[in-house]
């Protein structure tokens, strides 16, 4: 081929790219294996993302709430809070690589009821687990059912609990103590309390450990407190109620579910700015005006978020890019924690 013409076929291609007429990179596809708990069915149903099919529903003790998956995606972990009418003492563990096998039951003891709030250290071996009435955080190693209950929040209603990706902190809302407790997990000590004066609930923390954000149930804020010295830095507003909040892993994107408004909220992190709202009754009308958007948890690659519709017992997959629900997986009554594993469907 003539130099000139190798010139020319550079310079169409650099158009073509330029212009926008070359392949365009192919979308990510949401994938991999969702646990979602169903509080009034008492029931966790495990499901294949790509497909939509449900590989397995357990039933288990009443009123399971948080969910969690391991760092290595292979073991999920259901809190047995309870109800009215039962009160939970218990975690019922599942095998991700086996769907369909009956999960194990770990039992924590009268002294420990209504557990709720999970998060896995970095070992994969070691669970942290709120328990509410003994205003304490667990670390229950799930292997032997060995539980350390020497940490003590001190304050009342310990619900729900972050953890830093090192594992060194973990942070508990206390509902009615209004207040946010850290925790220094090696040594097994509260390092401080800071009373925020509403009652706050929902909680995380940010992939670098600069801030803890906590929902306020009544305030309708959410409070992003710095974790050196645990003052509210920012308070970030535009919420009906703030229940859940999730982080993308690079830090990025906040993705918070608002039930008193029927909502679900992307915030930009570095601004403290809500970026994009999606109006679930708008988006999906089919189910009615009151979906009740709740349990929120971020995929590992940031691309997607999984939200627990609980009133109408499915899940939304939330395409974080573009801001909008790409379909919904179908659960069981009362759906309300979730979390996410890459295991694809076995």
């Amino acid at each position: 081929m003539s130099r000139t013409r190798l010139v020319a076929v550079a310079t169409l291609a650099v158009a073509a790219h330029v212009g926008g007429v070359a392949p365009a990179l192919a979308q990510p596809k949401p994938s991999g294996t969702l646990v979602a708990s169903n509080m009034e069915a008492h029931t966790v149903s495990i499901v294949d993302v790509a497909s939509g099919r449900t590989l397995a529903t357990h039933a288990v003790g009443q009123g399971p709430h948080e969910v969690t998956v391991s760092p290595d995606g292979r073991t999920a972990v259901v809190a047995i809070y309870g109800n009215r009418a039962a009160v939970g003492s218990s975690l019922t563990v599942f095998d991700l690589t086996k769907p369909a096998v009956a999960p194990r039951v770990v039992e924590l003891g009268a002294g420990n009821q209504r557990p709720h709030g999970l998060a896995f250290l970095p070992d994969g071996a070691t669970l942290l687990v709120t328990g509410e009435r003994a205003q304490r955080l667990l670390a229950v190693q799930l292997a032997t059912g060995a539980i350390d209950s020497s940490m003590s929040t001190g304050q009342a209603t310990s619900h729900m609990v972050a953890a830093t990706p090192d594992g060194v902190r973990a942070y508990t809302a206390n509902i009615t103590g209004m207040s946010v407790s850290a925790l220094d997990v090696p040594t097994r000590t509260l390092a401080a309390t800071w009373k925020i004066g509403a009652r706050v609930e929902a909680i995380a923390v940010t992939p670098n450990g600069r801030e803890v954000w906590a929902g306020g149930n009544d305030s309708h804020l959410v409070y992003a407190l710095d974790t050196k010295t645990g003052a509210v830095a920012h308070t970030l507003d535009g919420f009906g109620m703030a229940y859940r909040i999730g982080f993308t892993p690079n830090g990025a994107t906040a993705v918070i579910s608002d039930p008193g408004s029927e909502k679900i909220h992307l915030v930009d992190v570095a601004t403290h700015r809500i970026t994009k709202t999606i109006d679930v009754p708008a988006t999906l009308p089919t189910f009615g005006a009151n979906p009740s958007p709740q349990g929120v948890w971020v995929a590992k690659d940031g691309a997607f978020a999984y939200v627990t519709l609980k009133a109408a017992a499915q899940v939304a997959v939330v395409d974080l890019a573009t801001g909008t629900i790409v379909k919904t997986l179908p659960v069981g009554a009362g759906s309300d924690g979730v979390a996410w594993s890459p295991l694809a469907a076995r």
